[in-house]
């Protein structure tokens, strides 16, 4: 064991010797994997540091209209050739221009050692994308007449009603339309803003093939739930997509339609948007409104269980309460039971779960809630009464189901709860005390004796075991902590990842304030950018890139589970609500959607 700890000695000495030797020919290089670039594409520039194995992250300055895609990803390279040790040290990153023209970067300088050590510089030429429509343009095919483009590729935005009720389910359908062996690839789709719905997305996209207008097109539909939160006249913003056409170069002469058949070729960018969509959204009626109403639009059904039946007074009931149907479900609140049946029992608050069940034509599903009851004597033989309302949108009109009451049998406890000793009179002599309930844990008695065992202590193996190796323990671990401290001073990406969850945390702790505050649309904004941070911390990548629209397909390719993605689905969603919703919301309702962000956050922070 000794050997290995010296070893350990040894080999940090060495390192160390390395760094010395090697800080006064540290040498800073920049490179990119190409000097051409068109806007929108991406260049790869990777900062090496030759000479040192332990430098700071470099000081990089690049131009305003280059975006940070990712990075830096930090590696480290040791090689000995001829007994000449070489050290490297590289931090990539990835950018793309906005802007064309030609741009130079660099010089990075990097401070080490009290030295400031400088780079070379390159310079960039940032040109504009060849546009699909300029390579077609001039051109028609072999009957002379030319080729309209706008039928090449084209996409369509619809929804299935111009006018809804406020929660009313919307289908909004999005569909790509590219004609029948037109080869394409790299698509990008950007949604529709949502900001003024719930969306809930419908199944995986559809695949099938469409003539119109006598032409034969592959088509790629998207369909989408959407639940609007307010009302008035709303317009579905532009939805818009992106792609490459491929075009190999001609080698016969014939239509213009040849040029895109076959396999690789030079790739052509293509952008389409639709057109915004105008919707007639309405207040939900105020006569019929029943009391109870909580906001749920659609079609539902109840079922109520209460277990056990028979108990005694004290004892928990557990109230299983199963809305389901179609429409909204987040959006349904918790069904009421009969106030004045009330007064004989002791109610704590409940716990509600969604579970979609269909994305077909619409969504289905359910929402369990769980609330827990406890009978305050033996008169409470009746469950009272639960009501829920909700409103159909197609009736246009209020209903209202009903479960009857729930008999129930209360025993009478021969355990009294509440325990306390008082004092009788001023006469009573010291050490008279009443008690006033009976004992709640037996005294412990037979306590066990101990024997000497009469072993000498420096014989046991435990005690060898603990002297040798907690030394080795404490090198290690001082090692170990060492290695830490350095990678979170030089590795921006790791260090992001390792405090992810303390940053959460205290923005949850802020959060934690507002909702005391009673502000629940700031409270829910809160929520939804404290998991949206967590994740780009995460990911190491900027709070931009992550986006309520594109995070699930993100977590999907990071191998989150779907169980985890549907959890924090449901939260984003319910926030949405919040922020949006005009009905008040009550501290309960936050305080639930402020604990299910947190489980939330626990589960990314060991899936990511």
């Amino acid at each position: 064991m000794m050997r290995k700890v010296f070893s350990i000695i040894i080999f940090v000495f060495i390192l160390n010797v390395i760094s010395t030797a090697y800080a006064k020919e540290v040498k800073v290089v920049i490179s990119v994997d190409k000097n051409k670039v068109e806007i929108g594409s991406h260049i790869r520039l990777t900062v090496g540091v030759e000479g040192a194995f332990d430098t700071d992250i470099p000081k990089l300055s690049m131009p305003e209209s280059f975006s940070l895609m990712f990075g830096p990803s930090v590696s480290t390279q040791t090689t000995i050739i001829n007994n000449v040790v070489k050290v490297f040290r590289g931090f990539m990153y990835g950018f793309s221009p906005r802007e064309k023209g030609r741009f130079e970067i660099g010089p990075v300088t990097l401070d080490y050692k009290g030295r400031t050590y400088t780079s070379n510089s390159i310079s960039i030429e940032v040109v504009a994308r060849t546009p699909f429509e300029s390579i077609i343009d001039e051109k028609s095919d072999t009957s002379g007449q030319r080729v309209d483009i706008n039928k090449m590729v084209f996409v369509e935005l619809k929804t299935d009603k111009q006018e809804a009720y406020i929660y009313e389910e919307i289908i909004q359908s999005f569909k790509l339309y590219f004609q029948k062996g037109l080869p394409i690839d790299d698509l990008d789709y950007v949604a529709a803003s949502t900001k003024n719905f719930l969306a809930e997305k419908l199944g995986e996209e559809r695949r099938y093939e469409e003539v119109r207008d006598g032409i034969l097109y592959n088509v790629i539909e998207l369909r989408t739930a959407l639940f609007p939160l307010v009302s008035g006249i709303i317009k579905i913003p532009s939805a818009s997509f992106k792609c490459n056409i491929i075009i190999r170069q001609q080698r016969n002469r014939g239509s213009l339609f040849d040029e895109f058949m076959g396999g690789g070729g030079r790739r052509y960018p293509v952008e389409r948007s639709t057109e915004p969509v105008k919707m007639t959204i309405k207040p939900l009626p105020v006569v019929g409104k029943p009391e109870g109403f909580t906001g749920a639009v659609g079609k539902y059904t109840m079922d109520v269980l209460a277990k056990p039946t028979k108990l005694k007074v004290g004892d928990p009931i557990t109230l299983t309460i199963n809305i389901r149907g179609e429409g909204n479900i987040q959006t349904i609140g918790e069904p009421l039971l009969a106030p004045e049946g009330m007064k004989d029992f002791k109610a704590y608050n409940f716990e509600a779960k969604v579970t979609i069940t269909g994305r077909g034509r619409g969504i289905k599903g359910e929402k369990l809630f769980n609330k827990v009851i406890e009978p305050q004597s033996e008169d409470s033989g009746v469950i009272p009464g639960i009501s829920f309302s909700y409103f159909d949108p197609e009736l246009e009109k209020y209903k209202t189901i009903t479960h009857a009451p729930i008999p129930i049998e209360v025993e009478h406890s021969e355990i009294e709860i509440p325990i306390h000793l008082s004092v009788e009179g001023a006469g009573m002599t010291k050490g008279q005390v009443k008690i006033l309930t009976k004992d709640i844990l037996p005294i412990m008695s037979d306590l066990y004796s101990f024997e000497n065992q009469r072993s000498a202590i420096y014989k046991s193996p435990f005690i060898l075991a603990i002297v040798f190796i907690i030394p080795i323990l404490i090198v290690v671990a001082c090692i170990y902590v060492q290695r830490q401290r350095e990678l979170l001073h030089s590795d921006v990406g790791y260090a992001r990842k390792k405090r992810a969850m303390a940053h959460a945390q205290q923005h949850l702790s802020n959060a934690r304030e507002l909702l005391q505050l009673d502000n629940p649309s700031e409270f829910y904004a809160a929520l939804a950018k404290t998991i949206l941070k967590h994740i780009a911390d995460k990911l190491n990548v900027t709070p931009a890139a992550v986006t309520s629209d594109n995070i699930y397909d993100i977590l999907e390719k990071r191998g989150v589970s779907d169980d985890v993605i549907k959890e924090l689905r449901q939260c984003l969603e319910s926030c949405d609500y919040g922020r949006f919703s005009s009905g008040h919301l009550s501290k309960e309702q936050m305080e639930s959607t402020l604990d299910t962000t947190e489980q939330v956050i626990m589960h990314l922070e060991k899936q990511l």
